[in-house]
Formats: structure tokens, C-alpha cells, sequence
């Protein structure tokens, strides 16, 4: 059987991914490891997944740093290099583990090409916890970050960012009032842009309902990759999303409230649709394997699937680009002095939050591309914070984002010096 494998590698590669992901699964087979429930019932494995338990155990823990990457060897010889940054990773696993978070999730990768830089989880109230199960389980709802899937619907309608809607009220809360135009009571207006910025839900609410019904919603969120298989090395659970056929309780779920779940995974690609002028590209793990003969194979890039027109990408990377410089995200990335945090980098990205109260547990997420005139990297940030918090998403994303910076440059002066002539 090793023969065979050998003679064709591209099947030995399959291979290995498969069993990397049934280790990563193996792993953590003892004992029912609790995550932070949502409103939504818990997803099980499909019984191909299960089968899968059979084979060796492969995990990221064997991995070790090598030439700016991870690295992993298997029994048989072979080396397998993953896209991590061990660097990334040890600084936000750290920053999260000093701010004792007790759940906290980060994920970043490359849209050029998708290679995963960064995917990180930790518990400070549970230690089982693990980076597979905090980034690739979608133990939270969307929140607020659903309101990117709600307005890529609404642009594609023909609506557009500068539209005025006037409303009152709805800010913690969107009731049946909110969404009723009430000239009286509605007195301050803004537009559709200034919603995404400042996450105003009566504007979001109001748009869905005359635009979006039940059935284009359910599509949408679905184009976005919910309620659908991701394609990843390691096993993935679906996020989901349910749309109600109560128009209140539709309108709650286009600005963010409940009735959706997603993963931190999903939330980088989420931010990577307008990064990349509407295609839907996931990440992928695997950068390279090299077999015990020496041939070095290199796993082709994901598939990018269009899910929004290049038009209306680029009016939603404009929109989330004012949440960080005037809108919810701002003082994650801009002192009280007016002073960028990250100099001239300019980052586009979408804030969410939303509490559970039995047990309190409150969901703060962050996603989004930087830097937002010329993508580099998407990224996803969601921290279950106790009642008493000590960071925010939006300010944990802007620490992934210098980490992210002094890496590169970092890399780009090691790069200088190797080429520089020696006299």
C-alpha cells in the first residue's frame, strides 16, 4: 500500500489530510468537551467523519516551528508544512492567555492566496479547549457580523449605501415599534452605510423586511457558505442559520440577533468576500508535504466561488472601512486622541456583540481585511467575555494586526539581508 502511495503522490497527500483531520478528532474523543451553548441544537458529525476515528492519530501538537513555519513528521518519513506562522501564533495565544479570556478564538489568513497565518483558540475557563474546537466550531451566534450577509442582499436589490431610512430606538433591543415608520418618533435618519458602520439595527431590520423575503435571506446566508460543508483540512462544523417566518423576528435575525451560529473560520472568509471583490475563497492549512523520497508536493489552491458582483464588494469594503475610522470599531484602532493605532494602514471590519444571560456570556467579535485599499490578510476575532471584561474583539484584532506587521517586516529584512552582496 506505501508503494502505490509513493508512485502517486497526489493521492498520499488526500491521505494525509484525511488522517490529520480523524487525529484531530481522535484527540479529543475522551470525555464531552463543553463549549458555550447558543439558542440553536448542537451539530453532529456525519457518520463518514466518524469512520475516520480508525485511522492514526495526526495532530497540530506534533507540530513544530521550522524556517518560519510549522512543520510536521509523519511515521512513514514524510514532512508535512503547514501555512501557520508559529510567530503569529505564540504572540495572540499569549496576549489572550494574559487577559485571561475565557473563551477566545482568532483566525487570519492571505487573500491572495489563501494560506491560514494565524488560527489560535484558548480557554481561561476551560483548558480542554483547543484551537480546532475554538475556531472551527460555531459555538456563538453571527451577531452583528450577519449584517454583512443582509446588506451583500440588499446591494445586489439595487439599494444603495447612501439610502435614508429614519427610525428610533433599537439599539439593545429591535421590536415590532422599531420597524414601523413613525414620523412622529422617528427623527434622526441615516443611511444604509451608517448602519454597517454603527451596527443601527431599526435601519437593517426596516431595509430586510421591504426588500428581502424569507426565501432570498435563506439564499443569501447560504451563498455566504452557512448551512453548507466548508472545505478544509481538518474538520469543520457547518455555522447556520435560520431564517423565521415572523417578519419581526426576521428583521432581528438581518440585524444580528440570534437565530444564527458561526465559527471563527467562517467569519475570516465572511470578511475575505469583499477583500477579494465577492468570491468566497476559504483558507487552507496544508502548504506543502515532502515524501521520503524527496519529492515535494504542493496541494492546489481552494476554488473561489463568486457569491456578489464586483461592484457591490467594492461598496461593502468601503462601508466597513468607516466602522474602524467613525463607527463601533473605532477605538479599537484610534486613540482618544484621534491618533491610528496602526499608523497609515487603513482597516476595513465589522463589530458584533451579544449576551446570553443563563450563564452571562457575552459574545464581542471582529472580522475583517486590512489594509482596506489593497487586502492583504482577512481575520476573525470572537471573545466569550464574563460580565467584567478586560478587551474587546475590536482591540484583540488590532494586536493580530501589529503582530501581523512586525512579522512582515521582520521577514522582509531577513529576506534583504540574504540577498545583500557580502564584501
Amino acid at each position: 500500500m506505501i508503494g502505490v502511495l509513493r508512485k502517486h503522490p497526489g493521492i498520499l497527500l488526500l491521505t494525509v489530510i484525511c488522517v490529520l483531520g480523524a487525529g484531530v478528532v481522535l484527540a479529543h474523543r475522551s470525555g464531552s468537551v463543553k463549549i458555550p451553548k447558543t439558542a440553536l441544537s448542537s451539530h453532529r458529525p456525519s457518520a463518514k467523519a466518524h469512520n475516520l476515528n480508525r485511522l492514526t492519530q495526526l495532530d497540530l501538537s506534533r507540530a513544530r516551528p521550522q524556517g518560519g513555519r510549522l512543520q510536521q513528521r509523519l511515521e512513514d518519513g514524510t514532512t508535512l508544512t503547514y501555512t501557520l506562522v508559529p510567530e503569529l501564533q505564540t504572540k495572540m495565544s499569549a496576549y489572550f492567555q494574559r487577559n485571561e479570556v475565557p473563551y477566545a478564538a482568532a483566525v487570519a489568513y492571505r487573500v491572495d492566496n489563501g494560506e491560514l497565518l494565524l488560527m489560535v483558540g484558548t480557554s481561561a475557563r476551560d483548558k480542554k479547549l483547543d484551537s480546532a474546537q475554538l475556531c472551527l466550531k460555531p459555538w456563538a451566534p453571527a451577531a452583528s457580523i450577519f449584517k454583512l450577509v443582509t446588506v451583500a442582499g440588499l446591494l445586489n436589490q439595487g439599494v444603495p449605501s447612501t439610502t435614508s431610512v429614519c427610525y428610533h430606538g433599537g439599539f439593545r433591543g429591535l421590536r415590532a415599534q422599531h420597524l414601523e415608520d413613525n414620523p412622529r418618533l422617528d427623527t434622526t435618519c441615516r443611511t444604509l452605510s451608517d448602519a454597517l458602520a454603527k451596527s443601527i439595527n431599526p435601519i437593517v431590520g426596516k431595509l430586510a423586511l421591504r426588500y428581502l423575503n424569507r426565501g432570498s435571506m435563506l439564499s443569501w446566508a447560504e451563498r455566504f457558505g452557512f448551512n453548507k460543508s466548508v472545505p478544509f483540512e481538518l474538520p469543520v462544523e457547518p455555522s447556520r442559520a435560520q431564517i423565521p417566518s415572523n417578519k419581526v423576528e426576521r428583521a432581528r435575525t438581518a440585524a444580528g440577533f440570534w437565530h444564527t451560529e458561526l465559527s471563527v473560520l467562517h467569519g475570516a472568509a465572511l470578511a475575505g468576500v469583499p477583500a477579494t471583490g465577492g468570491l468566497l475563497a476559504w483558507p487552507h492549512l496544508v502548504r506543502s508535504m515532502k515524501t521520503p523520497d524527496g519529492k515535494t508536493i504542493t496541494p492546489p489552491k481552494p476554488d473561489r466561488r463568486r457569491v456578489m458582483g464586483r461592484r457591490a464588494a467594492r461598496d461593502l469594503a468601503q462601508m466597513m472601512a468607516r466602522t474602524t475610522t467613525m463607527g463601533t470599531g473605532r477605538r479599537g484602532f484610534i486613540s482618544r486622541r484621534g491618533k491610528p493605532f496602526l499608523g497609515d494602514m487603513r482597516v476595513a471590519g465589522k463589530t458584533g456583540s451579544l449576551s446570553r444571560k443563563k450563564p452571562f456570556l457575552h459574545y464581542s467579535w471582529f472580522v475583517g481585511f486590512a489594509p482596506a485599499d489593497k487586502p492583504e490578510i482577512a481575520f476573525a476575532v470572537l471573545l466569550g467575555n464574563p460580565a467584567r471584561w478586560r478587551i474587546k474583539a475590536s482591540t484583540a484584532a488590532r494586536v493580530l494586526l501589529q503582530s501581523y506587521v512586525a512579522h512582515k517586516a521582520k521577514t522582509r529584512k531577513i529576506r534583504s539581508r540574504k540577498q545583500s552582496p557580502r564584501g
